[in-house]
């Protein structure tokens, strides 16, 4: 385009003039990216409220040179109250990709970012913008972990349930121990991104929400829980897709006994349980596995819907000492 990107001024974004303009970017970005995220004013202006979020210091956008209605990008960060790592997320229009508009942006956020006193920023990308590890990996961002959601389909065959000697499984419904229950909910994901530690009593608030008869803990020979797997009818997944579906929270497996077997074993048992509850689909949501167990996942075919990866960057203290 005929256009000096660094001539474009970057302003703080205007709640009066600017939720229609960010609306319709991004819609234009979905529309190319198809990543099935939809969003509407109503969740617009919501989190314009959020704890922790300013939208006039916390949000910009730049001006289309050519169309005074329009946007060609957008940025924003947010620090949750009682965190140090602050949220970013940068929107560029497709027909102004790869010009240098994000990185104008992404250093308004770091600017921000050190105003807020964080201790690092971390952005969330699809996995099918090969180009993002680049531009990401430039400005210093590591790859922290994925969130990734997959598909089974009802006429996949499926081979045999076959358990490790020593490993069995029973329902929760069996079980019946809120600590065992919790210790294996955290153990079960220690250090895998995307997972963090809770307590009895958060458990004991959740445990109304789950479906305790698709609720499965592994024991090992010695009777230690080591293991976890939870699934449910979806009504929710049922009404998007249109037919009866079934979803998984990836099986957890405590770090010494981690092993594809294992998680074979329970996935496969957790997939069986929804075919005989009557689902056609089964959809599962996995977060930090590693590239090993979701290559075992894909082989059992599942069918990646999406992959999120979560890149952080640190900032350097910034020293005023003198």
């Amino acid at each position: 385009m005929a256009v000096d990107i660094n001539l474009l001024p970057v302003r703080s974004f205007s709640p009066e003039q600017d939720i229609s303009r960010i609306l319709s970017l991004r819609a234009s970005a979905e529309a190319v990216d198809q990543e099935g995220i939809e969003i509407n004013e109503q969740a617009l202006r919501a989190q314009l409220n959020l704890p922790g979020h300013d939208p006039i210091l916390d949000r910009w956008v730049i001006d289309d040179p050519n169309d005074n209605s329009a946007l060609i990008a957008s940025a924003l960060i947010r620090l949750t109250p009682g965190t140090d790592i602050a949220d970013a997320n940068i929107v560029v229009h497709p027909d102004w990709r790869h010009l240098g508009v994000a990185g104008m942006l992404l250093s308004r956020v770091i600017e921000r970012a050190y105003q807020l006193n964080a201790s690092s920023i971390q952005v969330i990308a699809n996995a099918k913008h090969t180009d993002t590890p680049v531009f990401l990996h430039k400005h210093g961002f590591v790859s922290q972990g994925a969130y990734t959601e997959l598909r089974l389909e009802v006429d996949v065959r499926l081979p045999p349930v076959i358990w490790p000697y020593g490993y069995t499984m029973r329902p929760y419904s069996e079980v019946q121990d809120l600590s065992i229950l919790t210790q294996a909910m955290n153990l079960s994901y220690i250090p895998l991104w995307g997972h963090q530690e809770v307590s009895q009593e958060e458990m004991v608030s959740w445990l109304p929400n789950f479906n305790l008869p698709g609720l499965f803990l592994v024991f090992s020979e010695k009777g230690r829980v080591i293991g976890i797997c939870r699934v449910e009818p979806s009504p929710d997944r049922t009404q998007k897709n249109g037919k009866p579906t079934g979803y998984i929270d990836a099986p957890g497996v405590v770090p010494q006994h981690r092993r594809l077997d294992l998680y074979r074993a329970l996935v496969l048992s957790g997939i069986r349980w929804l075919r005989e509850q009557g689902q056609i689909l089964i959809e599962m949501e996995s977060w930090g596995d590693k590239l090993e167990v979701l290559k075992m996942y894909r082989e059992l075919g599942f069918k990646d819907i999406r992959q999120l990866v979560c890149y952080k960057r640190k900032l350097i203290t910034q020293d005023n000492t003198g």
